[in-house]
């Protein structure tokens, strides 16, 4: 039987409604599901705009979240039960990995892969 890993990826925004200074937070989850035959960011792809944070949080079993390109630099372990959270301020696409479940080769990335859209 294989197990199955949950990761969320969660959205905390601020969100300032009118002049009244309320904010809301918004919180967006993502799986890492095991899908048969490897675990998977499921979705892949998150869109948001410049100053969002995401937090990558391990909900079952341990991870990490690597950055892969060379427009930014980022490593975090995430033990199971632990996030950790990245703020995003100017735009571009960020993409990123699970060294554990994931590989890149020749610019090629399989398993745990991921990216964040920021525009």
């Amino acid at each position: 039987m294989r197990g199955k890993a949950i990761v969320t990826l969660g959205l905390a925004a601020g969100l300032t409604f009118g002049t009244s200074g309320i904010a809301d937070a918004v919180t967006v989850g993502v799986r890492g599901v095991f899908n048969g035959t490897r675990f998977v960011w499921s979705p892949q792809t998150r869109s948001i705009v410049p100053g969002m944070t995401i937090r990558w949080r391990a909900v079952d079993g341990s991870h990490n979240v690597k950055s892969r390109g060379s427009n930014w630099s980022y490593f975090r372990n995430l033990p199971n039960g632990t996030s950790v959270p990245r703020t995003f301020n100017r735009r571009g696409t960020f993409r990123y990995f699970c060294t554990i479940h994931g590989s890149v080769t020749n610019g090629v990335c399989s398993g745990m892969c991921g990216r964040i859209v920021v525009s």
